[in-house]
């Protein structure tokens, strides 16, 4: 049976923790506030592939009823209305992924997302597509509440493996100033 730890055993951890940690960097160094211009394409280094079970579990686990998703009989039915008979990966999912995929670059050090807008899926994306993303610097201004932090708009973009864009949306990130002394 596990036992709870007491006050003085999450204590010497936490100390063991710090020790092991002093003088190490837990974000890059490269991407606060000032690290951002306008005009800046960042593409994100890693792909994510979309697997056929992990499409099928967020989609039902998300409760979309969408048949489009998750009905290959229909699809089977109507061919020229499905995509080939094809079904859809679920937007959310396509969403979430890109995201993730640009989070190490431009959101290591954010504060918040403050908004993301004018959200678009330009072509389907299917089971066994491979997902990569790159954001664009739009526009960077001060936050007017956090005089340590910067707010940077960027157009995210989704691409397949075929280089076609899948998805586009603009995204609002309150991202941290560089520390004082300029080094993270």
């Amino acid at each position: 049976m596990a036992r709870r730890m007491d006050l003085q055993e999450r204590t010497l951890l936490r100390r063991l923790a710090e020790r092991q940690l002093a003088g190490k960097k837990l974000t890059r160094g490269d991407n606060y506030f000032e690290d951002f211009q306008v005009g800046d394409v960042i593409v994100h280094p890693r792909g994510r592939t979309i697997g056929e079970s992990e499409h099928m579990i967020l989609t039902n686990l998300v409760l979309n009823t969408a048949q489009l998703h998750f009905n290959q009989a229909m699809c089977d039915e109507s061919p020229q209305t499905t995509f080939g008979g094809r079904r859809v990966v679920y937007g959310g999912i396509v969403f979430a992924f890109v995201l993730g995929l640009a989070s190490g670059e431009t959101s290591e050090n954010a504060l918040e997302e403050i908004s993301f807008d004018e959200g678009r899926h330009k072509a389907p994306v299917f089971a066994g597509d491979t997902l990569f993303a790159e954001s664009t610097v739009l526009e960077t201004r001060p936050h007017p509440h956090n005089p340590q932090a910067g707010i940077v708009k960027f157009l995210l973009v989704g691409k397949n493996q075929r280089g076609e864009v899948v998805f586009e949306i603009t995204r609002e990130v309150a991202i941290r100033r560089r520390p004082q002394g300029g080094k993270a």
